[in-house]
């Protein structure tokens, strides 16, 4: 899996900091397990396959292509990307706290939202 990883890195044009950076962790981890010091941990194979849409069982045993066929591009998912990439923790904690909320608080804030961009048309 080491080689794989570093095959990966090198065909995405990232060097271990960048690569690093885009899953959490230091240059330092990606060269020890690019060397076999270190083993991936599960938590680094779902976010390196969720992040840069790599096959999971490429990635794992070496089977099949490098990376998953691409998902249909909809303004939704875009949206969540940009805002996943950004700075703006309002906005992550607002989404947050919107998802933790019953039915009821969700129906609140709708109608509040919905009421603004009204008054917002006129």
């Amino acid at each position: 899996m080491n080689e794989r990883l570093k095959e990966l890195r090198k065909t995405l044009k990232l060097t271990q900091k960048e690569f690093g950076e885009k899953i959490g962790v230091t240059n330092f981890t990606i060269s020890d397990i690019e060397k076999g010091k270190l083993s991936l941990t599960e938590r680094n194979l779902n976010l390196i396959c969720e992040r840069f849409n790599v096959n999971k069982e490429w990635l794992k045993n070496g089977t099949g292509g490098m990376f998953l066929p691409d998902l249909p591009v909809d303004e939704f998912s875009c949206l969540l990307s940009e805002i996943e990439e950004s700075d703006d923790e309002f906005i992550k904690n607002f989404l947050w706290s919107y998802w933790q909320l019953d039915e009821k608080g969700k129906q609140v804030i709708k109608d509040f939202l919905k009421a603004l961009v009204e008054g917002q048309k006129k």
